[in-house]
């Protein structure tokens, strides 16, 4: 058991929130009982997921993305009204990581994507509010578009969108989790091979093909996976509590 304002600082501490400014609130939005015995992991808010946290007896769910957006309307009605009274009603704690959790070296969506990819750092890379959010990463051996299509697949799952206009053989690669198309010229003139990030965007097709470089888009939800499943093991570890990534499918 761990006490919710002490596991608070201690995430706050380890994923240095303060160190990037970001458009939504990093750490508890949704304060529950204090006392956490076990805690339910999920990419994003959704009453799916709050349904089977409360069916598991959870006490805290930790998300990646959030209620609440600061482009989003203050007014507390339809989908997020729902959500909030099923968390109030009981007692949840709803607590959310944000670009913290992007840009960790250790835990982190990309640092994690590197260290599946077996891609080695070389470049800070994903430059955003004077922070970087990811690296460039280098291979210990050239492969074809081919097998690192294959490799994509076999980590995320699903079918990710593949833009195959880069060189021959791929070895440095630049990766930005969730919805970074944008990124692609910053990638470019790194000398990045391949650019791998969630969502896609129109103008990256041309971007690409016209420039060399190639293009996967793996899916905003299927990139955003592992630094919940990080932190979450490192609380249980830490704290003695239990944890349980549940994953909602979601396409996108």
């Amino acid at each position: 058991m761990i006490r919710l304002t002490e596991m608070e600082r201690f995430l706050a501490d380890t994923l240095q929130v303060a160190a990037i400014a970001d458009y939504t609130p990093n750490g508890v939005q949704v304060r529950g009982r204090e006392e956490v015995h076990r805690v339910i992991g999920g990419v994003s808010a959704c009453l799916d997921l709050f349904r089977a946290a409360d069916e598991q007896a959870a006490d805290l769910i930790l998300v990646h993305h959030g209620m609440f957006w600061n482009k989003d309307s203050r007014v507390v009605q339809g989908n997020l009204k729902e959500r909030l009274v099923f968390l109030l009603e009981r007692d949840l704690t709803l607590m959310a990581y944000h670009l913290p959790l992007d840009r960790h070296a250790e835990y982190g969506n990309n640092a994690m994507i590197l260290k599946k990819l077996n891609l080695m750092p070389i470049a800070p890379f994903g430059f955003y509010q004077g922070s970087h959010l990811s690296s460039l990463g280098e291979s210990d051996r050239e492969e074809s578009i081919t097998d690192f299509v294959s490799r994509v697949c076999e980590i995320f799952g699903g079918e990710p969108l593949v833009l195959p206009f880069g060189p021959e053989r791929i070895r440095r690669v630049a990766v930005c989790s969730g919805a970074a198309p944008e990124l692609v010229r910053e990638a470019k003139d790194l000398g990045a091979d391949l650019f791998l990030t969630g969502e896609p965007s129109e103008p990256i097709y041309h971007f690409a093909r016209e420039e060399g470089i190639h293009v996967i888009a793996a899916g905003h939800h299927r990139t955003e996976k592992f630094g919940v499943q990080e932190i979450g093991m490192l609380l249980a570890r830490r704290f003695g509590l239990e944890f349980q990534f549940i994953d909602i499918p979601n396409p996108i």
